[in-house]
């Protein structure tokens, strides 16, 4: 064989390795609930998680529900794990967290305080 019937040789064998290494390693692997919610703890940064959505315009919708009733702070941004996530971040401790989701209760809000994923 020639060296240029080798390198034409090389093109099917490599895209039949590449898929079959990648089987190999398993199907992909999504976050768990665990790994993508995580409870409050003293000393670590806080957030007030105001819903989970997978289209953007839900999130907005409550983002804008959200302001509306005075908490100005609150953002969208992704969670790590696929959703997309209305939080109000940077809360100090768990009593000034519990207070914000009382607050949001008190107008029909139903938040939960969690310690905020890593950056």
């Amino acid at each position: 064989m020639t060296p240029r019937a080798y390198a034409w040789l090389a093109v099917p064998v490599a895209a039949l390795a590449y898929p079959l290494g990648v089987i190999a390693g398993g199907s992909p692997r999504f976050p768990t609930r665990s790994e993508c919610v995580h409870p409050p703890k003293a000393g670590q940064e806080l957030e007030a998680v105001f819903g989970r959505f997978r289209r953007q315009a839900a999130a907005e919708a409550l983002l804008s529900r959200v302001r509306r009733v005075g908490f100005s702070q609150s953002e969208i941004q992704g969670d790590g794990c696929g959703l997309l996530v209305v939080r109000v971040r940077g809360i100090p401790t768990i009593a000034i967290g519990r207070s914000l989701v009382a607050e949001a209760r008190g107008v029909g809000l139903r938040p939960t305080l969690q310690a905020a994923p890593p950056p």
